[in-house]
């Protein structure tokens, strides 16, 4: 599926109440793209997409054409590609969307803001989004906003399965790390600061990139709002899906409170 297929006429003339070059998370992943996949090189893409296919295969789906929401670099669309899917992507990060076509086999793909899809309805029978990118929307208008865009963009039965992180998993600090004693090329540290008011866990990220004859350093601010279980479902509903189920990551356990990850699995029936 080549993009110009995909893309729609909104994508150029889009009005909207908060123009996406001044959105929240305008930038975030901007500057760490270059050095994205050495960071995330031990994160098992494969076996999330394994995960994926499990779920598909519980529910008796094949879908073929299919949707990375929020692709960054393109791993997971790129696997899925090799796998047989006719994958695409779309993100916001203009660097993270150059990646996708570093990745074997590249990810064709797209800039787009998730809250503000910009794609010809119908087009897909699966849309996924993994690895929390959906907490950094950050007004829950805007969600919604993005599940009636999915919505829209899917065929009749078609499948949304996206991933969420739980308040649990940002309000106990699981983002505060670091690697500074080890002998990386990337060294890093992150400091997490949960806003219990705003239900905002805020990330100021410091990063280093050594190597030889070379020293960079840059930091970036991340910001991920904690959604609430019947959030989620509540606007899935509102967009007109069918909730098929909710899981524990990487499990067929129900969501508890004590989740710090959650699948959503929902159809669209019409």
């Amino acid at each position: 599926m080549h993009l110009r297929h995909f893309v729609g006429k909104k994508h150029a003339d889009c009005k909207s109440p908060t123009p996406p070059e001044t959105k929240p998370g305008k930038g975030e992943f901007d500057k760490v793209a270059p050095y994205y996949d050495h960071l995330m090189r031990g994160v098992p893409y494969r076996d999330w997409v394994d995960y994926l296919q499990a779920l598909l295969k519980r529910l008796g789906a094949e879908p073929r054409a299919v949707l990375d929401l929020c692709c960054g670099t393109g791993r997971v669309g790129s696997d899925m590609r090799q796998r047989g899917y006719n994958a695409v992507g779309v993100d916001l990060s203009e660097p993270m969307v150059r990646g996708c076509r570093e990745q074997h086999p590249p990810l064709p793909a797209a800039v787009m803001d998730a809250s503000f899809l910009a794609l010809k309805p119908g087009l897909f029978d699966l849309v996924v989004s993994l690895y929390d990118s959906l907490n950094y929307i950050l007004e829950p208008s805007l969600l919604a906003k993005c599940f009636a865009d999915v919505f829209e963009t899917l065929r009749p039965d078609g499948l949304f399965i996206f991933d969420v992180n739980t308040p649990r998993a940002l309000s106990t600090g699981l983002f505060s790390q670091d690697n500074l004693r080890s002998d990386d090329a990337l060294l890093y540290s992150w400091k997490a600061h949960w806003d219990a008011k705003a239900r905002i866990c805020r990330v100021d990220m410091w990063f280093k990139w050594r190597t030889e004859g070379r020293t960079e350093e840059f930091e970036e601010t991340h910001r991920q709002y904690a959604y609430r279980h019947r959030e989620v479902t509540a606007m899935l509903a509102e967009a007109g899906f069918e909730l098929i189920d909710a899981y524990q990551a990487y499990t067929f356990r129900p969501v508890t409170r004590r989740s710090d990850r959650a699948y959503y699995i929902a159809r669209r029936e019409h």
